[in-house]
């Protein structure tokens, strides 16, 4: 079972000591930098599986404020990481399904929240759609290149 919390700093060791599966590296942000590069509006998540932190999330409260193309009162998820023991058992799928409910916390007049992946990454979008996310047609030029853009009601 997964538990949703905000990072704390007694978690941040464990945190920065995450591994990702070798086809993941091209992506992988290590929690340092994430940590590092954050901005005021941007909540960490950590994820916990049986007390024991095993990935975290960032969610971005001002997404609809500087993305062309966000909803009014939409969150970002900009970025999620499960340890490569804790992939391929449901984790992920359950972390998503409690943001989804916890999205309110974060920002109570929020009403969907958006994820960005890059065009050519299908596990990511498979892993997405599987979870009720829906893709727009249009593709936008972000930081990867092409990229698309999936949503998700709250």
């Amino acid at each position: 079972m997964i538990a949703i919390k905000p990072a704390k700093l007694k978690d941040f060791a464990s945190l920065m000591q995450l591994e990702v599966f070798p086809e993941q590296q091209a992506l992988h942000l290590p929690f340092e930098q994430i940590y590092h590069n954050r901005s005021k509006y941007e909540v960490i998540l950590t994820l916990y599986a049986e007390h024991h932190p095993v990935g975290y999330m960032v969610v971005d409260k001002s997404f609809s404020h500087y993305a062309t193309f966000a909803r009014r009162h939409e969150l970002g998820l900009k970025y999620i990481v499960l340890d490569k023991q804790h992939q391929k058992q449901g984790h992920g799928r359950e972390a998503i399904n409690k943001l989804l409910v916890y999205a309110n916390a974060i920002d109570s007049s929020s009403d969907s929240i958006c994820v960005t992946l890059p065009a050519n990454d299908t596990a990511s979008q498979q892993f997405f759609t599987a979870l009720g996310f829906s893709e727009e047609e249009k593709l936008f030029f972000g930081k990867n290149g092409k990229e698309r853009i999936m949503r998700h009601k709250l």
